[in-house]
């Protein structure tokens, strides 16, 4: 698995958020939404979409259009769940990804965000951190990366963020001028972990 570097306040804030959970597991009664979540289990190809169960990702299955080939997953999510979600990413084969780092704000009615002091809410206009996560795959990989990154990015509280599929129609990769597939896979990467596990020994 690939190490990732981290910032010294990321770890600080890492350190922080596990001492939160676990000072609310410890409260009588009290159980966070993500010691709740049961393990994520990947689904390989072919197998059905996610069941809707706690744990496996999206409540229901992605609205995937079957002649579009690739999708582009934009995932905004806390600067400080980046290095979860890129070992879960890694350790799942997905290897060729872009990130950087953005303000934005959502609000939920009557709800607070935090984040490193900074709030907002409906009467404060404070942008929060946040950072961007993109990837192209092909389309039978979108289910799954969707649900991994909801794994390793849920806290279960206001300001986990969001992900957005675009459609792509085509990818080319500049060094070869391959296209479609060809340029898409990466040797090691996702497919060829499916590939391997599915193939008799």
């Amino acid at each position: 698995m690939a190490s990732f570097p981290m910032a010294p306040r990321c770890l600080a804030l890492v350190a922080n958020a596990r001492e939160c959970r676990s000072l609310r597991a410890r409260a009588p009664g009290a159980r966070s939404a993500r010691a709740a979540r049961a393990p994520l289990r990947v689904r390989a190809s072919g197998e059905s979409s996610t069941s809707g169960s706690p744990g496996g990702g999206t409540l229901a299955p992605l609205n995937l259009d079957a002649n579009t080939p690739f999708y582009q997953i934009r995932a905004l999510i806390r600067p400080w769940r980046l290095t979860g979600v890129l070992e879960a990413l890694e350790s799942h084969g997905i290897r060729g990804l872009t990130t950087y780092d953005a303000q934005g704000a959502g609000v939920q009615a009557g709800s607070v965000e935090r984040y490193q002091g900074a709030t907002f809410d409906e009467t404060t206009h404070n942008l929060v951190a946040k950072t961007v996560l993109e990837v192209v795959l092909a389309r039978e990989q979108a289910q799954d990366v969707v649900d991994i990154i909801i794994n390793a990015a849920q806290t279960g509280e206001i300001g986990d963020g969001k992900i957005f599929l675009t459609p792509v129609h085509d990818v080319v990769r500049i060094r070869t001028g391959e296209t479609g597939a060809d340029a898409e896979r990466m040797a090691g990467g996702r497919s060829s972990m499916v590939a391997k596990k599915q193939s008799p020994e």
